[in-house]
């Protein structure tokens, strides 16, 4: 095989992933570790795909692996981790399991932050993981469940989103990358407010004005939940 041959394979393999196909994840990326058995991005995505078909041990063997090959690779570190916290209390990753991270044109969307965190405590979180956000003066803080500062929501997300919440919107989000330069979390509104009418949380045209909020209304904006049922809006 060349070159051609094993970049389909890969995008082969990540359309397996992105899918939740996970055996034939599996299957692409073994086919090739056949011509490349040392590729690290391929033994990652191995490990990956063997851990949600609850094949743990094969998994580890992956990233371990990885980390022979380069004992600073972070993605390797982090699954390991993770996997020890599964093997623990006998689930696979369910964050990564339920999250599609697929944009609904308004209502939900990856966002890069600005003014990030410490890269090693980004690094440290997991993809999928579930994020909280928190008014911070005219920003949107992000912050982990266990109050890992992450970074900020971009300027302009931001105070849409503060005046949302105080209208009443709820809102739930997961880290969608990682990368401690450019990380990426995914924002899923889960609730809307009838008395802003349905005002969408992302539109297409951000110049859309938002109405000023009734006089004398509580300004405590509430936390983001993070709801496992089905998402809905108030009807």
């Amino acid at each position: 095989m060349n070159n051609s041959d094993i970049q389909n394979l890969t995008q082969n393999a990540i359309k397996s992933a992105v899918s939740k196909n996970w055996q034939e994840a599996v299957e692409t990326n073994e086919q090739i570790l056949e011509i490349a058995p040392d590729d690290i991005p391929t033994l990652n995505r191995l490990g990956i795909a063997y851990s949600m078909i609850d094949k743990q041990t094969k998994a580890a063997s992956s990233f371990r692996q990885v980390l022979s090959l380069d004992p600073k690779n972070q993605i390797a570190k982090n699954n390991l981790s993770r996997l020890k916290v599964v093997k623990g209390n006998g689930l696979v990753n369910q964050h990564i399991q339920n999250i599609t991270f697929v944009e609904e044109p308004g209502k939900s969307k990856v966002l890069p932050l600005v003014s990030v965190g410490e890269p090693a405590a980004i690094s440290s979180l997991n993809i999928g993981e579930p994020i909280e956000i928190a008014a911070c003066k005219h920003k949107i803080k992000v912050v982990s469940t266990k109050n890992i500062f992450i970074g900020y929501l971009p300027d302009n997300i931001s105070h849409r989103l503060l005046q949302l919440l105080k209208g009443g919107y709820k809102y739930r989000g997961f880290m969608k990358s990682v990368n401690p330069k450019t990380p990426l979390v995914f924002l899923q509104e889960i609730h809307a407010s009838k008395r802003l009418k349905g005002l969408l949380s992302f539109p297409l045209d951000e110049s859309e004005m938002l109405p000023n909020l009734s006089a004398g209304e509580s300004s405590e904006i509430p936390p983001l939940e993070i709801y496992d049922p089905e998402i809905g809006s108030e009807e």
